[in-house]
C-alpha cells in the first residue's frame, strides 16, 4: 500500500508538471561592470533586494508552443547571423518589477543588436502560448544591466534616493571637453569602447539550458558554456571573422613605415580594462606579436609610441623586441622600462606632411604646426582621443584603434587626404570604409 501511495504520489508529480517558461539573454563577460554590480551594496550602504550575473534580457518569461530543436531552429535563424553584438552604457534607472523595484544601467544598442531584437521579437510571439508585459507588445524592451532587483517597494526610494546621492570615485577624472556622468559611473572601471556580446543564452525554468556562440555558429550544452577554456574558442573565432588577427604574410613592398602604440604585452587587466578581445595575455601576446609579423617585414621601420610590456610576469622588453620583425624606433612610455635607444619625441615627415611622435599628447608642444601622433589613451577618451582628431589634429594609435596590427604611415596619409576639418573618426576600421583596405 506505501509503495503503490509513493508510486500515486510520483505520478502526480510527473503528471501536473509546470510547463517551461524560457527567457532569451545576452550573458555578458565584462569585469568592470561585474564588479560594480559587487560592489553596489557596499557603495549604496543597502542590500536589500538581489543580484544575479550579468546578463541583459532580450525576450521573455515565455511559453512555448514549440520546444527542442524545434525552438532551438526559431532562435538560430535570427542568431546565426551576426558575428556578434554591442552596446554601450547608458544612464541610471528605475524600473517596477512583480515583486519589487529594480535599479539599473541603461544599455545603448549598437545597430546589430537592434536588428537582432527585432527579428526576435518578429520571430518568438508566433509560437509564444503567453509573454510578461514587459514584451506586450513586443519590440518595447528597455535594455539594461540590473544593479539590484526586487528591491522591496517599501525600501525602494530610499534605495534610489542614496544610489543617486552618492559622491564621485576619488579615482576618476573627468576628460577636458567630457559631459559629466551620474557619480555611480565613476566607479564604473572600463574604456569607452563598447561591450561585446558574444552568446545567447536561453534560460527554461530558470536554468541555463542552451546557448549559442555567435562567431562559432554552435550551440553550446550547459557543461559546453560553463568551460573557461571555451571562451579562448569564441574569441579566437571573433577575431579571425573581425580581421583582428591575421595568419600568414600581409605584408607589402618593403621598406615600408608602420605605426603601432601601447601593446601592453603581458598585461592580463589591459584585457579588462581595454575590453580586448583575449581569454589570456598568453594568447594577446601570441596574436600581437604574430599580427606585427604578418604584417611588417624585417626591412621595414616601426615607429613603436610607448608601453610595449607591463604587468608583473611579463617578461623584459628585450625579449619581446627580439621577437618582432622590422627596424623598431621606440618612443617611451610611462609604463616602459629603460629601453636602449628610447627617446621621448621624434619628427617625423612623410611627403609634405610633418608628424611629432610623442606617447602622451599631453606632452607635446602646443605649437607644434603638423599632426601629433600619440598612444597612452588606448580606446578610454574617445570623445577627445579618437583614432582621427581633426580639430586638435592629433592621431591616436593606440592598438585597440588600429584592430591590433600596425598601420603603415603611407595609409595613414591616404586617410588624412579625406578627412574634413574638425572631423572625428574613431577607429582605422571606420576610416578604411571611406578609403578601402590598405593595399600591400
Amino acid at each position: 500500500m506505501g509503495r503503490r501511495g509513493g508510486r500515486t504520489r510520483r505520478s502526480w508529480r510527473v503528471g501536473s508538471r509546470k510547463a517551461a517558461d524560457y527567457i532569451i539573454m545576452a550573458r555578458i563577460q565584462d569585469q568592470a561592470l561585474t564588479s560594480l554590480i559587487t560592489r553596489f551594496p557596499e557603495l549604496v550602504g543597502m542590500s536589500s533586494g538581489e543580484a544575479r550575473e550579468l546578463h541583459v534580457t532580450l525576450f521573455g518569461p515565455f511559453r512555448s508552443s514549440v520546444h527542442g530543436d524545434a525552438l532551438l531552429t526559431r532562435i538560430e535563424e535570427v542568431a546565426c547571423r551576426p558575428n556578434h553584438l554591442s552596446c554601450t552604457t547608458g544612464d541610471l534607472a528605475r524600473l517596477k518589477g512583480m515583486r519589487g523595484g529594480a535599479i539599473a544601467l541603461t544599455l545603448v544598442p549598437d545597430q546589430e543588436l537592434t536588428k537582432f531584437y527585432q527579428r526576435l521579437v518578429s520571430v518568438l510571439p508566433q509560437v509564444s502560448l503567453r509573454c510578461t508585459w514587459i514584451d506586450t507588445p513586443p519590440g518595447h524592451r528597455i535594455f539594461h544591466v540590473s544593479l539590484r532587483f526586487n528591491i522591496p517597494f517599501r525600501e525602494f526610494d530610499s534605495f534610489w534616493k542614496r544610489t543617486v546621492e552618492i559622491p564621485p570615485s576619488n579615482e576618476y577624472k573627468l576628460e577636458k571637453g567630457k559631459e559629466s556622468v551620474t557619480s555611480l559611473r565613476t566607479y564604473l572601471k572600463s574604456c569607452d569602447s563598447p561591450i561585446g556580446i558574444f552568446r545567447i543564452a536561453i534560460m527554461r525554468r530558470g536554468s541555463l539550458w542552451k546557448e549559442y556562440d555567435l562567431p562559432q555558429k554552435i550551440w553550446l550544452s550547459r557543461k559546453e558554456s560553463a568551460d573557461p577554456r571555451g571562451w579562448e574558442r569564441t574569441y579566437h573565432q571573433f577575431r579571425v571573422r573581425e580581421g583582428l588577427e591575421l595568419h600568414g604574410n600581409a605584408r607589402g613592398v618593403s621598406p615600408q613605415q608602420f605605426l603601432i602604440s601601447d601593446l601592453h604585452l603581458g598585461h592580463r587587466n589591459i584585457i579588462h580594462y581595454c575590453r580586448r578581445p583575449f581569454f589570456s595575455s598568453r594568447e594577446m601576446d601570441e596574436v600581437l606579436i604574430g599580427n606585427w609579423n604578418c604584417r611588417v617585414s624585417p626591412g621595414d621601420e616601426v615607429f613603436y609610441l610607448g608601453d610595449l610590456c607591463h604587468g608583473r610576469n611579463a617578461p623584459p622588453a628585450a625579449e619581446y623586441l627580439s621577437q618582432m620583425n622590422g627596424r623598431i624606433h621606440i618612443i617611451a612610455g610611462n609604463h616602459d622600462e629603460a629601453i636602449p635607444g628610447a627617446v621621448t619625441s621624434l619628427t617625423l615627415r612623410h611627403g609634405e606632411r610633418e608628424f611629432l611622435l610623442v606617447h602622451d599628447p599631453a606632452t607635446a608642444a602646443a605649437n607644434f604646426p603638423g599632426w601629433i601622433i600619440h598612444g597612452h589613451h588606448h580606446n578610454n577618451h574617445m570623445g577627445t582621443y579618437p583614432f582621427i582628431n581633426a580639430e586638435s589634429r592629433t592621431i591616436n594609435v593606440s592598438a585597440e584603434l588600429l584592430d591590433y596590427i600596425p598601420v603603415s604611415i603611407a595609409e595613414l596619409c591616404t586617410i588624412l587626404q579625406q578627412v574634413h576639418p574638425g572631423e572625428k573618426i574613431g577607429t582605422l576600421k571606420e576610416a578604411r570604409a571611406r578609403t578601402g583596405p590598405p593595399a600591400h
